[in-house]
């Protein structure tokens, strides 16, 4: 089993497409770790002829359960060459709601890889819908900012106003995760307006709203930022943020490298508590 992994492995990283037959068979090896390596070096190696076979894997799967290997399974449908062509089964259970949370935020990723527009109608009601967990909703949120949903982005404005009036009302932590990718979405979009939303959360009470919303402003390279952000790189109590301030800074005055030019980060949100 070992061999058989530290092998798929060099052939992945080595790009030796004479292989393709042998680890698409591995798919359905016995042994779980020499499946998941055999996917993850076809997602590396982008074999087409992987998509397939890897689509028909994951309709054998348990949806209602957390996987870690079917989470592998769908990202890498997300990277495969026609991957696209899973997405109508896919969407079916992702609407299904019985199906595990986890597998269907990782679905949501996988419709904002493929730009698969036809969930659209499926994103925005789990992503404005309370009652969902908050990591699928912010999943979902991000999707339908690479969808540029028109229809969405009232709905974003609208959570984000509704975040404001209920501050120190919500779990901190959900609360955090719904404003990061809900104005991440609008930036996304490339929505005009959001620059006034960065304005306001560059001065949110949480230090990590705060260096979000300053990413997205060097993102965005807009001179109007500059006064915000020279204040924030000079008087924010967050070193954190005072750094993200100063980069944002050479983002818009174009000092940086190609090599240091970076996308906000996005970490997972966490999940209310039960």
């Amino acid at each position: 089993m070992g061999m058989k992994i530290v092998l798929l492995k060099t052939v992945g990283d080595l790009d030796l497409k004479e292989n393709k037959d042998t680890i698409i068979s591995l798919f359905e090896d016995s042994n779980e770790d020499v499946a998941k390596q055999a996917v993850t070096s076809a997602k590396k190696m982008k074999l087409a002829e992987a998509t397939n076979p890897l689509l028909e894997k994951v309709k054998k799967e348990d949806f209602t359960k957390n996987s870690n290997s079917l989470s592998l399974y769908i990202s890498a449908l997300g990277e495969l060459p026609d991957g696209k062509v899973a997405a109508p089964f896919l969407e079916t259970k992702f609407r299904e709601k019985f199906n595990n949370a986890d597998m269907r935020g990782q679905i949501a990723l996988y419709f904002g890889a493929v730009l698969y527009a036809e969930a659209e109608s499926a994103l925005i009601e789990v992503a404005f819908d309370e009652i969902q967990p908050t990591t699928l909703r912010c999943y979902s949120m991000n999707t339908l900012g690479k969808l540029k949903s028109e229809t969405a982005k009232p709905k974003l404005y609208e959570l984000l106003d509704s975040l404001k009036k209920t501050a120190g009302k919500l779990d901190a932590k959900k609360a955090q995760s719904l404003k990061i990718y809900a104005i991440g979405a609008l930036v996304t979009m490339g929505d005009k307006e959001v620059f006034q939303e960065l304005n306001e959360f560059a001065r949110d009470d949480d230090s990590m709203v705060r260096l979000r919303a300053i990413e997205f402003m060097g993102s965005l390279k807009d001179p109007k930022a500059l006064e915000l952000l020279e204040y924030k790189r000079d008087r924010d109590p967050s070193p954190k943020v005072q750094k993200a301030a100063k980069k944002a800074i050479d983002q818009i005055n174009g000092k940086e490298t190609a090599q240091e030019e970076e996308k906000p980060s996005e970490d997972k949100p966490e999940e209310e508590p039960k």
